[in-house]
């Protein structure tokens, strides 16, 4: 599976540089388009939020003039946005085109869309081959809902950038395996991803269901598509959470890039990330490749 289609989704008031960096260097290796779509949410939308989910009816005497003031929020934001992608282009000698021309270059695009960030961003997401969204940040709503969209309703892998974008994101890739379907998936997704590769690393935490699954079995998968991988047995200390321990393992390995499964136990608001997932996602600092 080619990666040609890298997306990074944004929204106003975000700054979507970590998020460029990691497509470019991605895109380089991989002649892959960076498409970057601006979604932001349509005036109807933003009154009926402003008036505690009431009515449009009842939200009416705001008038034209809340509507337009709206409006023209959005438009400014867009054209900062675009303006902000332009300066980045025009820094790391990115073409910024409107419609895709040549398969062997890599190139971005920008497009505007109006409406929530969930249907808009899953529709987005399934004609991509990566979703690349930031960490989280409890200050920018938009952060988490990306990240949650882009998980469970795209069907597509995500890169989470951490607060290090490493300059060479593919230079010692460390899976975090533990035979789930999840993390299957994601391998199934990621061949070509981990096949560019210059390291790859297998780390098994030996957990309670250790023995369900073998790391070798992983290796000797990864070597029929000409991936050679090293399997490594992560002990889990007592008071050491797993995700902990992975993080601690990819750190102490120099890893440019952490592969892993993103799982789920229950649900609270839209999603609510498995243990050792929600460690993983609040605390590192590399670049997090994750499938559902």
């Amino acid at each position: 599976m080619y990666l040609r289609c890298l997306l990074v989704p944004t929204a106003p008031g975000i700054d979507a540089t970590r998020q460029l960096d990691a497509a470019l260097r991605l895109g380089r290796r991989l002649h892959a388009h960076i498409g970057v779509a601006f979604m932001a949410p349509d005036p109807e939308y933003v009154m009926v939020s402003m008036a505690g989910m009431a009515s449009l009816a009842s939200v009416m005497p705001m008038d034209c003039a809340t509507i337009e003031a709206i409006e023209r929020g959005v438009r400014e934001a867009a054209t900062e946005g675009k303006a902000a992608l332009e300066a980045w282009c025009g820094r790391e000698g990115v073409p910024l085109v409107d419609k895709a021309e040549r398969l062997d270059a890599t190139f971005a695009t920008w497009t505007e869309l109006s409406g929530e960030v969930e249907p808009l961003l899953t529709l987005a997401g399934r004609v991509n081959d990566l979703v690349i969204v930031d960490r989280p940040d409890p200050a920018r709503s938009f952060t988490g809902r990306a990240l949650d969209t882009a998980l469970f309703s795209v069907g597509r892998p995500t890169l989470m950038v951490g607060e290090v974008v490493p300059y060479d994101l593919l230079d010692h890739v460390v899976i975090a395996w533990n035979g789930s379907l999840e993390a299957a998936r994601l391998i199934g997704q990621s061949i070509t991803l981990l096949h560019e590769a210059a390291r790859v690393t297998i780390v098994h935490a030996r957990t309670e269901r250790f023995e369900e699954t073998r790391a070798a079995d992983l290796c000797a998968y990864l070597r029929w598509h000409g991936i050679v991988a090293e399997a490594v047995t992560l002990p889990v200390g007592d008071g050491t959470s797993v995700g902990a321990a992975i993080l601690d393992e990819a750190g102490r390995r120099n890893a440019s890039m952490l592969a892993m499964g993103a799982y789920t136990h229950s649900r609270v608001r839209e999603f609510l990330l498995g243990g050792v997932t929600r460690h993983v996602v609040e605390n590192t600092r590399i670049p997090v490749l994750m499938a559902h």
